[in-house]
């Protein structure tokens, strides 16, 4: 055998071992392949006549690697060659058209790698050549009209020039006469016209291209049977046309039939079929689809976690790897438009950013890339307000622009996008130049966007609110109206389930307000609350979308005194539970409630109500708007005894389902953002939806339960009768400061609820006190230029509560006519809003000669809701048990005054019910866990600390860390969730009831989370403590409790803890009367509870 036959034989092996490849998708046989036929290449003599065919099978060997890898040498290397075998095949050699054939497919090919227009504008010519020298009848003309039609086509997408559109059906039209219905490329032509038609229809909009598109597509899949191997890209094919469709017209059969294509074409391209990936990608995008439409949280958990195994699928050098970034920074920056989780945000721009290094600046996908990164940057630039993010979006909106030239098919929302951003930037710094170009993008993306256009509604939508914007700069009447004519048009032409229509409602809705106030159409109003209703109700938007909908209209309605500002109100309130739902962990529920900061819903719908005379609903607004974060929590530990008694199964359901979702509120779901890390967040995702189920079948299981006679109240907000109970003991009174002015409202046992006025305090008022109490309770305390030293800070602290006197408790003292008293009644203050920041319980006034305050009428205890004095009784097993748990050394100051504390309790409480930990036994975090949950009485004596980011990392500093209120909250592994003898907590630590700033009605702090779990009564302190009060307060204290008890009596007498309240009051006074004490010694010493 001569060396050239041997060759042959070594190109044959080669291109055998290629073929195995595109069977199995192993690699190896790939690259084995490859390395044959480049040995059969060195050896076979170049005028042998084969030496064109082994050259070129090389060639789109390399090829097919450089598609699997991604290597940009590979198709550089494939080029070459190809021009190379070309150069053998001079005109008229029979094998020129082949050989230009494949030179286009690979120039065409690194085209849409690296997006050079000159490796586009090859591939055309060449194919338009290989069309010259295919004529009818030639049998592969078919296949090169459907070639030069495709890169035409592209050449379209890139430029926008519709001659290239019009001339790609053309063509494509002429390809399916070649190919009659028996023709074997007769359904890969079908597939390829319907595409192009697809195309013209979203650049005009004609809705007989798109059925045209949808038929074609549903006739190709008929010659794809089972098991034919085109099946699978005519099932995307078909899909994505029906998607397109489902924009348009929004029928849920036709997203429903997409996302069953997609599924489909999936199990046709099993892993490592080169398709698989491509499926994959198609179903995130259908299925994230019908989540913008629908909804569905469950499709949304979907979406994510299929577009991370999409991204694994797709390492680093990967060519593709750009479309799975941005797939998955699209889906959880949608889950962040929902949630409002800013880690979301974060790794959206950081995966779009990623992507963008794919797309060099001559690449197709460029402009997109950029419209993505610059839309997330921008979104957060609106949550966080760095002006940097802001002009960094308008430089990436702008960049992006300039590879839109007209006619390009993004060009329109490209200048809507840019319109946009620069309007916000108007919106920040006032340069009328601004508002005029963003006013003229929104006019020319409208031109570009005819009356059918799919995306005119939104344009429409875009240059209504930027005129309306110019309207309340300028006062012009013709912009308010050409808004509001804008928006009506925009608001028709997006009709449910568009995502968008909440919006348009909410925008058309406040531009009618606008007129109305003007004194313009005095039916604007109520056109304008009906459109708010309309967007409260509108179950394609996400629950924080409607909540921000509904409390508008309950504002709008509430300033305008209209009827429907109490139903408003209302419906804002039931939509609470729903934004801190218990699929979702404890983090993200508070930070999602942290997102409301600012919105006054409790205290604007008590004023609302109030001032309709319904007081009693004004205490229920005010009790189911509050502390939401808690009563979420509460609701998995319902005692379930009476249910139990008359439905076993349902109740054994519900503490089933809560014990689990219970357990997954503790999960971890913060995550590194790495797009490499994909594994890692894939199992985060997998738990995402198993809680979204675990929190359906909760609802469906509640709502059953409410169904039964009997239990239709079954974890519903209690009503005011129910709440009334809370002031068995004595009063409860619940303070609120609106806008105007403040109210009390007196919560009695008997008795109907009654309102006191308190027109000296306001919301700004209330603020601004609790601003001064911040800088008095730090060290130093600047106003202005003035720095105050200890004794003016005192004269301050003396006038803030003479304030808080004069405005707030003396009326409702006089109002419940209480008198000084030498054994005075206890008292509950529930202040709402920045009210619960401030010491109520030491108002007075303060005289060298004489007194006036609280203690001298009541014994003041707090309260975060009138619920929490309704929880039932701890269980007891007859048994005192108290622990004191000290830390006098601390990576802080040290506190030596703790060791003091501790004897002074050891002298009070009787040592057979005492234990004491942190002197000479380690206090750390285990052991203090094991004893909250044992004991009747715990006493902290250590640091505490407030965390004002993450409220849920607040603690108290023990040996080993810090003992969080995340951890106090966990129920342990096997519990029942029944804490047993747990009475009274001392939190003798600083900022213990201090709560979080940023949501004053959730209680954020450590008082709060042990009355969570299970604790009757809590003292704690606002701010820091003196480490020498600890243990003057811990003496009086325990002393009054324990007065007579006798641990060795039969049966023995314990001490009545409910009298807590009654000892911190003494305690308290008799620090009090310390000479020269300030203010900010005694005064942060509070108790909550009973």
């Amino acid at each position: 055998m001569d060396s050239d036959e041997e060759a042959l034989d070594i190109g044959l092996l080669g291109t055998n071992l290629v073929q195995v490849f595109q069977q199995s998708g192993n690699l190896s046989d790939l690259d084995a392949g490859i390395s044959q036929l480049k040995e059969a290449h060195f050896r076979l003599s170049q005028g042998h006549c084969e030496w064109g065919a082994v050259l070129d099978n090389l060639a789109s060997a390399v090829q097919t690697r450089f598609e699997q890898q991604g290597d940009v040498r590979d198709i550089n290397a494939a080029i070459q060659l190809h021009r190379e075998v070309l150069t053998f095949c001079p005109s008229p050699h029979p094998n020129r058209g082949s050989s230009l054939n494949n030179l286009a497919i690979a120039v065409w090919t690194r085209f849409k790698q690296q997006g050079d227009a000159q490796d586009l504008d090859e591939a055309i010519q060449l194919h338009q050549e290989v069309l010259t020298l295919r004529t009818s009848p030639h049998p592969n003309r078919s296949s090169s009209l459907n070639n030069l039609a495709i890169a035409v086509q592209t050449r379209f997408q890139q430029r926008g020039d519709a001659q290239d559109l019009d001339e790609a059906i053309k063509l494509h039209r002429e390809a399916l006469v070649l190919c009659p219905s028996l023709h074997p490329s007769h359904g890969t032509t079908l597939s390829n016209l319907a595409s192009a038609v697809e195309t013209r229809f979203q650049q005009r909009g004609d809705v007989q291209d798109l059925e045209e598109a949808i038929q074609l597509h549903r006739e190709a899949l008929t010659l794809c049977p089972s098991p034919h191997p085109n099946r699978g890209s005519s099932l995307s094919n078909l899909a994505v046309a029906v998607q397109t469709r489902f924009q348009q017209q929004g029928d849920a059969q036709d997203i429903n039939e997409v996302i069953q294509l997609h599924r489909e074409a999936l199990t046709l391209r099993p892993s490592p079929d080169p398709n698989h990936d491509n499926s994959l990608d198609n179903l995130v995008l259908a299925i994230g689809s019908r989540f913008r439409k629908q909804g569905d949280a469950q499709d949304l958990d979907e979406a994510i976690q299929l577009a991370r195994e999409a991204l694994t699928l797709r390492p680093s050098t990967h060519p593709d790897r750009a479309m799975p970034l941005n797939n998955l920074a699209f889906a959880v920056r949608t889950r962040f438009e929902q949630q409002g989780d800013a880690q979301d945000l974060d790794e959206a721009i950081q995966l779009h950013r990623e992507a963008l290094t794919f797309c060099p600046s001559a690449h197709p996908g460029r402009s997109t890339t950029l419209n993505n990164l610059a839309s997330a940057v921008e979104t957060r630039f609106e949550h966080q307000g760095d002006a940097q993010d802001l002009d960094e979006a308008i430089q990436l909106h702008r960049e992006a622009l300039t590879l839109c030239p007209s006619p390009h098919p993004n060009r329109g929302s490209s200048l809507s996008n840019l319109a946009v951003a620069i309007e916000t930037r108007f919106e920040q710094q006032r340069d009328a130049q601004d508002l005029d170009e963003a006013i003229q993008l929104h006019r020319e993306a409208l031109t570009l966007c005819p009356s059918a256009h799919p995306s005119r509604g939104t344009t429409l939508n875009n240059l209504a609110s930027t005129v309306e914007t110019r309207f309340e700069q300028q006062g012009d009447v013709q912009d308010l109206d050409e808004a509001i004519h804008l928006s009506q048009e925009g608001l028709i032409l997006s009709p449910s389930p568009n995502p968008d229509r909440g919006h348009l409602l909410q925008n058309l809705a406040m531009f009618l307000v606008q007129s109305y106030d003007c004194g313009r159409d005095p039916d604007h109003l109520s056109d304008a609350l009906a459109l708010l209703q309309e967007a409260s109700l509108y179950l394609f938007s996400s629950p924080l979308t409607r909540f921000k909908h509904t409390h508008l209209w309950a504002r709008v309605a509430a300033r305008h005194h209209h009827p429907s500002a109490l139903p408003a109100y209302h419906a804002a309130i039931n939509l609470l539970p729903q934004l801190a739902a218990l699929h979702l962990d404890l983090r993200f529920r508070q930070q999602l409630l942290t997102t409301l900061k600012g919105s006054d819903l409790a205290s604007g719908a008590a004023v609302c109500a109030v001032s309709l005379g319904k007081y009693a609903t004004a205490v229920e607004f005010l009790e189911a708007s509050r502390s939401v974060f808690w009563s979420q929590a509460l609701h998995l530990r319902t005692p379930l005894d009476i249910l139990g008694s008359a439905h076993p199964q349902l109740a054994l359901q519900i503490s089933a389902l809560a014990r689990e979702l219970e357990q997954a509120s503790f999960r971890e779901t913060r995550r590194k953002l790495s797009s490499d890390r994909q594994n890692e967040a894939i199992s985060i995702e997998l738990e995402a939806r198993q809680c979204h189920r675990l929190n359906s079948e909760w609802q469906l299981a509640i709502e059953s339960v409410q169904m039964l006679p009997g239990f239709e109240d079954f974890m519903q907000p209690k009503g005011i009768m129910a709440l009334k109970a809370a002031a068995v003991n004595g009063p409860v009174v619940i303070l609120n400061a609106g806008n105007s002015s403040g109210h009390a409202l007196l919560v009695k046992y008997s008795g109907e609820v009654h309102s006191m006025p308190l027109p000296d305090i306001s919301l700004s008022s209330a603020t601004w006190l609790v601003k001064l109490l911040r800088a008095l309770s730090r060290s130093r305390f600047d106003l202005g230029e003035f720095v105050l030293d200890d004794t003016s800070s005192n004269e301050v602290f003396r006038g803030l509560l003479a304030t808080l006197w004069e405005s707030i408790v003396n009326p409702v003292l006089d109002a419940l006519d209480l008198k000084k008293s030498a054994n005075p009644q206890r008292l509950w203050w529930c202040p709402v809003g920045p009210l619960s920041f401030l010491p109520i319980h030491a108002a007075g006034i303060y005289d060298k000669e004489t007194t006036d305050c609280v203690s001298d009428y009541v014994i003041s205890s707090y309260t975060p809701t009138l619920s929490s004095l309704l929880d039932p009784p701890t269980h007891s097993d007859g048994q005192l048990k108290m622990t004191v748990m000290i830390q006098p050394e601390s990576k802080f100051s040290p506190l030596p005054g703790t060791r003091t504390e501790l004897e002074k309790i050891q002298e009070r409480v009787p040592e057979q019910w005492l234990t004491a930990l942190g002197d000479t036994m380690p206090t750390t975090v285990t052991t203090a866990l094991t004893h909250l949950r044992e004991s009747s009485i715990v006493h902290f004596a250590c640091h505490g600390t407030q965390d004002e980011i993450n409220p849920l990392d607040s603690g108290l500093v023990l040996t080993d860390g810090l003992l969080k209120v995340s951890e106090i909250m966990r129920k342990p592994d096997g519990s029942d969730g029944i804490r047993k003898n747990m009475a009274l907590a001392f939190l003798s630590a600083c900022e213990t009831a201090k709560g979080d700033d940023q949501v004053p009605d959730e209680a954020m702090h450590l008082a709060a989370t042990l009355l969570f779990t299970g604790f009757r009564g809590v003292v704690a302190t606002m701010w820091t403590m003196n480490d020498l009060d600890g243990p003057k307060i811990a003496d009086t204290f325990y002393e009054h409790l324990f007065r007579n008890c006798d641990p060795t009596a039969n049966p023995p007498v314990v001490p009545d803890l409910t009298a807590a309240a009654h000892a911190l009051h003494l305690a308290v006074a008799k620090l009090r009367q310390e000479p020269d004490i300030p203010f900010m010694r005694w005064v942060p010493f509070v108790h909550y509870g009973l």
